[in-house]
């Protein structure tokens, strides 16, 4: 059974109506515990003291905290985001300065709220793995709400799993990412399972007894020190519904799969909504975009975006950066890694007319037509990248983006950080290849599940297509990227990609609803007593 409900926009959200039948264990009257302190050792005493499905509830204070405190099942309340104050002196060594973990519990909703989670004074350096950490599986549950994240020096929240969840009602007064989402597929490290799995859009993207995705919604999100750093990033094969949030001077961002190492890109986005503003005193202003997306796929709709350059940055760095060739296993999309889409052709070889340290390659007496290359890959083989790979895959590479009679430009490596721009000097050799599609690059989503098959003679992973029993692309379905009903500085305005392999019409498309697609419930069934948070206020910059 379901119930349809028609939204405050005229589209219809779908609501199981098991959710009416959510935490159905919360009729049994639960605990009030009172901390008898906030100091760590008080608080941590009241925890142990907890049943699943009590609620820790902490008086007003200021404490400094050192250790870290572990929900499961058990929730924890503040006297309010002005009142009961965690300053951030937790230790970063062996991975640590998690103030809060938060682990998902089968019968009982984990819940943290009503406080404030302060900087700290001797703990200044970055904290990447989260300040508060979250993490269940798809029969757990948990939320974060009416929270003050004043400044910290960390990533505020890191989530992994998924939990039934979401975090709403909250302020982040951001000096690192927001909030991180570091997988979907409980155990699936990397994110290959998630890569294996159908899409999760709309009302299929969360349920009570089912896997969930990261809900993000109702939230106040504000850079304060001018360098955006991103109000959402994801990884490891996440998931993310971003909606109805608010947003000052930063972006939604998402990493590809070169990141680094084996991890591959957030799987799938949901941004719809949102209000984005960029300050015309701030730093970088205009800012490129609202949201930077460098792979999987989504729907981006009826945002209302003021004071960025664009709605949607849509990268695919592995098609550019001859810095991707150190990142084993995946490497870099130069027309010859088995890990992509290639046609097999070598559709051209010759030497380099370009004096030295050109940032293009001329050819004398090429006669080429006009743009015949746009779209292909071009490879300068004498210029090594000096990474650990097969040379063909640690040569510097890009995608030709226009070409004269004899000149050909490509894209280069200015977008994503100060990594070595390809250049050819007189002599060099190059070649040229063509690359359907980039593993995980934006648009693309299911295919075949990858793996590690043990290690090679020098230690490295061995990684493979499971169907294929070798390094090989996993077929991965085209899902395009919808967008519509978005606004920038109150004009309808869609997306644009740069690079020649995201196209639109095939990869995304601009003023089309998501066919079939229908918002899950909002709000969020968990966060349906939004009680406004005591003690803040907040204004806009």
């Amino acid at each position: 059974m379901e119930i349809r409900l028609l939204s405050r926009d005229n589209r219809w959200v779908f609501l199981p109506a098991i959710i009416f039948l959510l935490n159905g264990h919360c009729a049994v009257r639960a605990a009030l515990i009172n901390a008898l302190t906030g100091s760590v050792s008080d608080v941590t005493a009241a925890v142990a003291s907890a049943l699943p499905g009590d609620t820790v509830l902490v008086p007003p204070g200021t404490n400094i905290w050192t250790q870290t405190v572990n929900l499961s099942g058990v929730s924890l309340r503040g006297a309010g985001t002005n009142q009961t104050v965690i300053i951030d002196e937790e230790s970063r060594a062996n991975n640590g300065g998690q103030i809060f973990i938060l682990t998902g519990s089968p019968n009982h909703l984990t819940e943290l709220s009503n406080l404030q989670l302060c900087c700290g004074v001797t703990n200044t350096s970055p904290n990447y793995y989260g300040s508060i950490v979250c993490s269940g599986t798809a029969n757990t549950s948990w939320r974060i709400d009416h929270i003050l994240f004043n400044g910290l020096y960390a990533k505020n929240i890191a989530t992994y799993g998924n939990a039934f969840n979401v975090i709403d009602h909250n302020a982040f007064l951001m000096k690192a990412i927001a909030i991180e989402d570091n997988g979907y597929v409980s155990g699936d490290q990397f994110g290959d399972q998630s890569y294996a799995l159908p899409p999760t859009y709309g009302q299929n993207s969360a349920g009570q007894n089912v896997a969930s995705v990261l809900y993000i919604e109702d939230n106040y999100f504000t850079n304060i020190t001018g360098v955006a750093a991103g109000v959402s990033d994801g990884e490891d094969g996440a998931r993310v519904v971003f909606r109805d949030n608010t947003v000052w001077n930063d972006l939604f961002a998402n990493h590809g799969t070169e990141t680094g190492a084996r991890s591959r890109s957030e799987r799938s986005f949901e941004i719809y909504d949102n209000t984005f503003n960029y300050s015309s005193s701030a730093p970088n202003y205009p800012y490129f975009a609202m949201a930077n997306i460098r792979g999987g796929s989504g729907v981006i709709f009826s945002n209302t975006v003021n004071g960025y350059t664009s709605i949607v940055g849509l990268r695919d760095f592995r098609s550019t950066d001859a810095y991707s060739g150190q990142w084993a296993p995946f490497g870099g999309a130069n027309g010859t890694n088995p890990w992509d889409s290639n046609s097999p052709t070598l559709y051209l070889s010759g030497t380099s007319s370009a004096p030295n340290a050109s940032d293009y390659l001329q050819v004398a007496g090429a006669n080429w037509a006009n743009n015949q290359w746009v779209g292909y890959t071009l490879v300068n083989t004498n210029n090594l990248a000096g990474y650990a790979l097969s040379s063909a895959n640690s040569s510097y590479f890009s995608v030709v983006n226009s070409n004269s009679a004899n000149v050909m430009y490509y894209l280069g490596t200015g977008l994503v950080q100060s990594h070595p721009q390809m250049t050819f000097n007189t002599g060099d050799h190059f070649q040229v290849y063509f690359v359907h599609a980039t593993l995980d690059q934006p648009g693309r989503g299911s295919g075949d599940l990858v793996r590690d098959n043990g290690q090679d003679a020098n230690g490295n992973l061995i990684t493979i297509n499971t169907v294929t029993g070798t390094p090989f692309w996993p077929h991965e379905a085209l899902e395009p990227i919808y967008c519509w009903s978005n606004t920038l500085d109150g004009t309808l305005t869609g997306m644009f990609s740069a690079y020649p392999g995201i196209q639109s019409g095939r990869d995304f498309y601009n003023n089309m609803p998501q066919p079939g697609y229908v918002v899950f419930a909002y709000p969020h069934p968990l966060a349906t007593q939004p009680a406004a948070p005591t003690g803040v206020k907040i204004t806009s910059p």
